[in-house]
């Protein structure tokens, strides 16, 4: 147990363990049996590294990029500008119409796809939906690029559009959209002036999601090119808001389409992954589910799997000990082994070593 008795010796013991071959950063994901890892990259990241490990036939891990594209659509950011000027570069387009920006987007999407990705995330810290027709966007992002300040109302015309296309572009190649909806971020505004964002200063939002996520996945939805979604919420109170949701918009063609989430961020513990799953359980198919996720840039975290796995069990074992589930062990022990990996591994289109 780590106390100030032991902290010496502990973290001996760890050095000691870090600096062998077993615990370097592929050793520890041999360990832990990862069959495949999806990284977090932004559109303007060369992959180059992604390249290099693919041609390493001594590494059978799969390690595929993931599309993070918040800076393409967070237009009310003060990096707005120098991030398209870069995305500009990147796609070789001058990016001064919404079709332009729409062209750099799928030039690198296409990027992407080549280094074998599958997925996209997105932070919806706070969900927002207006329409707009092809004119005013133009506008938009012509007087954001010339430094002006946009309304609140301009802000959500441009973010529902961008992710109204690229959810489209996400259907056409079968890649899954993540959302993570609901953080309140860099809070403390001293911290974050000292050390910047993402330092710990972040917490659960409470802004309304429900009507403006309705309208933005009935929007994807209307030409049928709503994507496979996983959508996570970091306010509990809104499972119950998720767990209906993914019923409206379940589609053809892969079960489980929509997705409600896993405990994330400050849920990702066990009351959290019990809350999560009693109430997609309740509200939908836990047989379906595609189960937990790790950051997969932070190398101890794999830990996380078996500390759900675990969780899951001892709450079937609670439900068919109070008669609420059957004593069936191999038609539960298969569904434990769909919510552990072979869902995720179907969800994601994944082709393993």
């Amino acid at each position: 147990m780590l106390s100030p008795s032991t902290a010496d010796e502990i973290w001996n013991e760890c050095n000691e363990l870090l600096a062998q071959d077993n615990f370097s950063a592929r050793g520890i994901m041999q360990q832990m049996n990862v069959k495949m890892v999806g990284s977090t990259d932004d559109p303007i990241d060369s992959l180059e590294h992604h390249a290099e490990i693919a041609k390493d036939g001594s590494f059978t891990i799969k390690v595929l990029p993931s599309w993070r594209p918040d800076k393409a659509f967070n237009i009310e950011q003060a990096t707005f500008n120098d991030y398209m000027a870069k995305l500009g570069e990147v796609s070789d387009t001058d990016i001064r119409r919404f079709a332009d920006l729409q062209t750099a987007l799928t030039k690198r999407l296409d990027h992407f796809a080549a280094h074998g990705c599958k997925v996209s995330d997105h932070a919806l810290d706070v969900v927002m939906f207006a329409e707009a027709n092809e004119a005013e966007l133009d506008s938009i992002l012509a007087r954001r690029l010339a430094g002006e300040t946009l309304s609140e109302h301009e802000v959500a015309q441009f973010k529902t559009a961008v992710l109204v296309f690229l959810g489209a572009e996400y259907a056409r190649s079968g890649w899954v959209q993540q959302y993570h909806i609901g953080a309140l971020r860099n809070n403390n505004l001293r911290q974050f002036k000292l050390l910047g964002p993402d330092v710990g200063f972040d917490s659960i939002n409470d802004r309304p999601m429900a009507e403006e996520l309705s309208k933005l996945l009935s929007k994807q939805n209307e030409e049928n090119l709503l994507p496979k979604t996983i959508l996570y919420c970091l306010n509990p109170r809104d499972n119950e808001v998720l767990g209906t949701m993914i019923g409206n918009f379940q589609g053809e063609g892969m079960p489980g389409k929509m997705q409600f989430g896993s405990g994330w961020w400050f849920n990702d513990q066990k009351d959290g992954m019990e809350r999560q799953m009693t109430q997609l359980a309740q509200l939908g198919l836990l047989s379906r589910f595609v189960g937990m996720l790790t950051d997969s840039r932070s190398f101890l975290s794999y830990t996380r799997h078996e500390y759900f796995r675990r969780i899951l069990c001892q709450m079937i074992g609670r439900w068919v000990e109070a008669g609420e589930a059957p004593a069936d062990i191999n038609l539960l022990g298969e569904m434990v082994k769909n919510i552990c990996f072979n869902n995720a591994r179907d969800y994601f289109a994944i082709e393993l070593n």
